[in-house]
């Protein structure tokens, strides 16, 4: 499968390009800046984005802490160990304790290492291999495309954000 790999890699790689992009030159205020009072903004999104791949690969490693845990992430961040984002409500979202974006990126940047490194030694049998996720299982197959179209809808989303405080360009 190192086709698939190599196009995988591609994919994770191309849209954390258009991420570093829409984050760029960005202030603390524009970073947390909300649309409305029910979504999402950029450093919760950048935050999230990163425990969602954390969270995912460490189950392809079975038995590996997340990197969010084991380099401290949490604790530096202030934030729950447990917490990935998923069910979070707009208070809680509002209440993300302020984290400089390359702070995040630095966290994101530990996390892209560990998938990297999965991908590099990860054989078809790892990939075709099935895996438990809230009562149901996902082949690493499943789980290694997941993560390439959320990252890339809130990639997506970020980059909407950004436009609409800086418009079209900026």
């Amino acid at each position: 499968m190192d086709a698939y790999k190599e196009a995988v890699r591609s994919g994770l790689e191309e849209y954390l390009q258009s991420l570093e992009r829409a984050i760029d030159g960005l202030t603390p205020a524009e970073a947390r800046w909300q649309p409305t009072m029910h979504t999402n903004h950029i450093a919760w999104l950048v935050w999230h984005m990163a425990r969602v791949e954390d969270s995912w690969v460490s189950r392809l490693l079975r038995g590996t802490a997340q990197v969010w845990n084991a380099d401290g992430w949490a604790d530096r961040f202030g934030m729950d160990p447990e917490n990935n984002g998923f069910g979070q409500t707009s208070e809680d979202v509002r209440g993300m304790p302020e984290i400089p974006l390359s702070e995040l990126m630095a966290y994101f940047g530990a996390v892209r290492a560990v998938t990297r490194q999965y991908l590099d030694h990860a054989s078809d049998g790892d990939l075709l291999q099935q895996y438990s996720s809230r009562g149901s299982d996902r082949s690493g197959t499943w789980i290694v495309g997941h993560i390439i179209v959320e990252e890339s809808q809130h990639t997506g989303q970020v980059a909407l954000i950004r436009g609409l405080i800086r418009g079209h360009g900026e």
